[in-house]
């Protein structure tokens, strides 16, 4: 239990089943889904949710099906997120309100892993860097009429920050709430719950959402760290879906690594076992197969041991610092892990393995070819948008639009079909600014999935003419 005298977030207040954007409505009495299910199966059949089966996780445009994408990434993550939700529900069940049960926390931790990576763009971590380092070298130039929060808030793109936009404001209900999730699953979504005026690298909204996090903090109760500042305390369950993200790339990342002969089979297996007690690595012998070709079977077998293990230790890490999560003094930056002593093989296996994949995957030559490639596909389509929105934005605010807007900007605007900016559908409250122009082609090139945004870049250096068939 947390201590009364101290300030603290109210689990009454944080596990809010009002949706963003929608008025409180009765349910329908054949529909007997929880909230949070609910929020679960929009996100699952959104648009954006599924073109992330043609999004990067760690490797480009891999030809290898057995090999991670965003989708599979973001369903697996989901899965241990719910096991964390639920086992944490079972240690503080003496502090949860009535009504809510076990299954309730697993299915906000759930709803908000499957969105977790929803924002990212093409080419995974890399793209984040290509449009970061494009914006970075040509934002100077393109931008002089953006004050200085504006700059910042284009020139440093964060997937975290897209996400939170795209399931808040511009998927299914556009401008009107987004996907309309409760308050509960956008807590437990926001990683980085403060916006791109707080300095830093990362952050969990841009400008443009600035008001709606505020709502959102507001209405879950979430510990504000600045007087006047969008920046508060994150919100409990955001730590579940950190460690479920941790646990899944760090040991599944190795598996995808051995798929693709990066790594070897008996590295991997040796890391893991390391960690292991000798009883549970003599039961695993009994059932491990022979030869190298059974990796995946083996993997998967050690994995379901190693995966019992990290849960545990996630859930006994959020216990070890309960007080501090509450009262949102527990230090940015530390994970669920960071709050477990520094012997405990759980806490090894996730810091093994990520030093693992630093030094022998993401080195590896392939995917630096694939990342570099990935620097000319943005900055052609950078290039383009960003240009077409600066010209848009120009000839909307030009008094009786003397500007015109030049026949090959017209076209690619063209490419964003209704969402493109013009008079009548401007951001409610907005108007297209060069500013908010920008923010929708953004939109647009983020949303993309990697073969589509090499096949939009090849369009535009003429390789239409090639017959290449349309993703």
């Amino acid at each position: 239990m947390v201590e009364s005298n101290k300030k603290t977030m109210s689990w009454d207040k944080l596990l809010s089943s009002k949706r963003l954007g929608q008025s409180a409505g009765l349910p329908s009495s054949a529909d007997k889904r929880s909230p949070f299910d609910k929020d679960i199966q929009r996100i699952i059949f959104s648009g954006a949710f599924r073109r992330l089966s043609k999004k990067t996780q760690v490797h480009p445009l891999a030809a290898n099906d057995h090999v991670h994408t965003r989708l599979t990434h973001s369903l697996e993550v989901a899965q241990v997120g719910k096991s964390l939700g639920k086992a944490l529900a079972f240690r503080i069940k003496d502090d949860l309100p009535d009504g809510i049960s076990p299954d309730d926390l697993g299915s906000i931790v759930e709803a908000a892993c499957l969105a977790h990576d929803i924002g990212n763009p093409p080419f995974g971590h890399g793209g984040e860097e290509a449009m970061t380092h494009w914006f970075e070298t040509n934002g100077p130039r393109l931008f002089r009429s953006l004050g200085r929060a504006y700059k910042r808030d284009l020139m440093f793109f964060e997937g975290n920050a897209q996400g939170f936009r795209m399931i808040t404001q511009t998927e299914n209900h556009l401008f009107q709430g987004g996907l309309r999730l409760t308050y509960a699953t956008l807590g437990a979504f926001l990683k980085y719950p403060w916006s791109s005026r707080i300095p830093g690298k990362k952050f969990g909204a841009f400008l443009t959402e600035e008001s709606i996090l505020k709502e959102v903090a507001s209405e879950l109760g979430m510990i504000c760290l600045e007087e006047g500042a969008p920046n508060w305390a994150r919100h409990p369950l955001a730590y579940l879906v950190e460690a479920a993200d941790d646990i899944c790339y760090a040991i599944l990342d190795l598996e995808d690594a051995v798929e693709l002969r990066i790594i070897s089979y008996d590295a991997v297996r040796s890391l893991l076992f390391d960690v292991l007690s000798p009883e549970d690595q003599a039961e695993l012998e009994n059932f491990l197969v022979p030869g190298y070709e059974s990796f995946r079977v083996n993997l998967a077998r050690i994995r379901g041991k190693i995966f019992d293990q990290v849960i545990s230790g996630a859930v006994d890490g959020f216990m070890n610092v309960y007080e501090e999560i509450m009262s949102g003094s527990y230090r940015k930056g530390l994970s669920l892990f960071d709050a477990i002593e520094d012997g405990d093989n759980r806490k090894k296996v996730i810091g093994t393995a990520k030093k693992m994949a630093r030094e022998s995957i993401f080195g590896d030559l392939k995917k630096i070819e694939n990342e570099l490639g990935s620097y000319s596909v943005f900055e052609t389509l950078l290039n383009a948008f960003c240009s077409a929105a600066i010209d848009q934005a120009q000839y909307l605010n030009s008094p009786r639009h003397e500007v015109s807007i030049g026949w090959k900007s017209s076209l690619i605007l063209k490419m964003l079909g209704e969402h493109y900016p013009n008079e009548l559908n401007p951001p409610p409250g907005h108007e297209w600014s060069e500013y908010q122009c920008l923010r929708r082609v953004i939109d647009y090139i983020s949303g993309m999935t990697d073969n589509y945004a090499v096949y939009v870049a090849e369009q535009l250096h003429g390789a239409g003419f090639s017959g290449r068939q349309r993703p």
